[in-house]
């Protein structure tokens, strides 16, 4: 319950969370969102702490590719039915 209510909060991170169904980078999310990269890499790191996405290369300190988890897509599958 509280990760739905953190998602729905910020509408970067729902926006993340809807869009991101195949691994992106947070430029490629930006460019899609029409957001500023700042805002979509504090949400990116925001919900990578909540378990909701991953980063499937962490060591690389450019073109980091994250994707949704189990559980983001779980409480996503919640917040639609909303």
């Amino acid at each position: 319950m509280y990760d739905i209510a953190f998602v729905l909060k910020g509408k970067v991170r729902k926006s993340i969370l809807g869009n991101i169904e195949k691994p992106k980078t947070a430029k490629t999310l930006s460019k899609e969102l029409n957001k500023h990269i700042q805002s979509v890499s504090r949400s990116l790191i925001a919900l990578e702490k909540k378990k909701l996405i991953q980063c499937l290369n962490p060591k690389d300190d450019r073109f980091r590719f994250y994707k949704i988890t189990h559980k983001g897509t779980e409480v996503l599958d919640r917040i639609k039915q909303l």
